[in-house]
């Protein structure tokens, strides 16, 4: 796939840059001293399939707990506190058990306010 914003359509002879904005012959010269070659490469390399996981790959595969299981990872982090004891802890205690559950991988600050019957703006200001 090309993209309008990248190099590679001026390797493929399809100028959509302005002319001499590219060295691409330079480029290509590393790859073989013969131009046809060298493209031919180029086009090769570039489109040659792979199982590579870039960062924005991973942006829609985060997975979100259901509530069952957030409650169950909240209460394992909460040991012997009760999920409703935590809205009465004192301040120091409440805020550092809310900075751990902010954290739990899958579950939103909405979810774990829901879940602990707290603010979500106490849950977004703890730690701050």
């Amino acid at each position: 796939m090309l993209l309008k914003w990248s190099s590679c359509p001026e390797y493929y002879d399809k100028y959509v840059h302005p002319r001499n904005l590219l060295n691409g012959e330079f480029i290509l010269r590393l790859i073989s001293e013969d131009l046809k070659i060298a493209k031919e490469r180029f086009k090769e390399f570039n489109e040659r399939k792979n199982i590579d996981q870039c960062l924005d790959d991973r942006v829609n595969e985060r997975r979100s707990l259901s509530d069952e299981e957030a409650r169950q990872e909240i209460k394992q982090l909460l040991g012997a506190i009760e999920l409703p004891q935590v809205k009465s802890l004192c301040k120091a205690k409440r805020n550092e058990i809310l900075c751990q559950v902010k954290v739990i991988d899958g579950l939103s600050q909405r979810q774990a306010a829901r879940i602990l019957g707290v603010s979500p703006n106490l849950i977004f200001k703890a730690g701050k």
